[in-house]
């Protein structure tokens, strides 16, 4: 299945009311597909502006983003829809990355659906995207980010994203190739020191991804997470991330009534190996199989 296909099968749209974040030109759920309301944190026209000839958006540029039905200006979800929810899911693709205070996003995620609602993530896995060479994001962060009610990326986020980003080929990463850690052109960490210098101590908002992770460390994070009771959801699913792509899939519950330990018992343990360690190279690979074919 695709992408579309998967996040479809999680939430089953039809007959449902449902809020898209952040789709711009791909949405996932299509307006065919159910009551779906796209929501963003600038109007259709602002983001036009904002993003024109961003590679991004594809071949249709800025006329092919969605209209958007519901502004997230400064407000929660459950604020900004008002009469219009609760709703029944919240599906957001590539978007947690950028939410300075992700238990925060996710409780106010949570305040808008319906008991027993669904908030479907797809996020990053950070092996296959720019963020390679970035170290994951542990729990203790998260809760930092969370006890400090952080609005804007950290500082530490802009730094390490402007100093690491460089450009990445997934398929080839699966296949045990080794990524350069030469930064983007006008990255790298005089750039990003100069960056962070200007803007340490103003309200200037910078994106940046401020959480970075694989399926394995998300998974970590999210059950310790759950287990201290600070969002009210339980695992229904999770997928980690296929070969050749560079992204995973988890659905979220809401289950205002189980306890801390039951929502994090719902997360799967995944293999450290396989969903947090990068393919093995080409190279040991190859060790490997002589010393099988020597009986070594």
């Amino acid at each position: 299945m695709n992408r579309r296909q998967r996040v479809l099968e999680f939430v089953r749209p039809a007959g449902r009311v449902g809020v898209e974040i952040g789709p711009l030109a791909r949405p996932l759920i299509l307006r065919e597909d159910g009551d779906i309301l796209y929501a963003d944190h600038l109007g259709a026209d602002d983001l036009r502006r904002k993003y024109d000839g961003h590679p991004a958006l594809g071949p249709e540029g800025v006329a092919g983003i969605a209209e958007v039905d519901v502004v997230l200006d400064r407000c929660s979800l459950a604020e900004a829809l008002g009469p219009r929810g609760p709703v029944d899911y919240v599906v957001a693709a590539h978007v947690i990355e950028h939410i300075p205070d992700p238990i925060r996003w996710l409780a106010e995620a949570a305040e808008a659906l319906k008991a027993d609602g669904l908030v479907c993530l797809v996020v990053p896995d950070k092996r296959f995207t720019f963020d390679h060479h970035r170290p994951v994001t542990p729990t203790g962060a998260l809760v930092a980010a969370h006890l400090n009610r952080l609005e804007r990326p950290p500082i530490s986020a802009i730094y390490e994203q402007i100093a690491r980003a460089c450009p990445v080929h997934a398929p080839a990463v699966w296949k045990g190739h080794r990524v350069d850690p030469t930064p983007y052109p006008g990255g790298g960490p005089a750039e990003a020191l100069r960056i962070v210098r200007e803007v340490a101590g103003t309200d200037t908002y910078v994106d940046a991804h401020c959480t970075v992770f694989t399926p394995h460390s998300f998974a970590v994070a999210l059950a310790e997470i759950l287990a201290l009771g600070l969002i009210p959801f339980a695992c229904e699913a999770f997928a980690p991330t296929l070969p050749n792509e560079d992204e995973f899939f988890v659905l979220l519950r809401k289950r205002d009534a189980w306890s801390p330990e039951a929502r994090a018992a719902s997360v799967p343990s995944l293999d450290a190996k396989r969903h947090h360690d990068l393919p093995p190279s080409r190279v040991s690979a190859w060790i490997r199989s002589a010393a099988r074919a020597r009986g070594l």
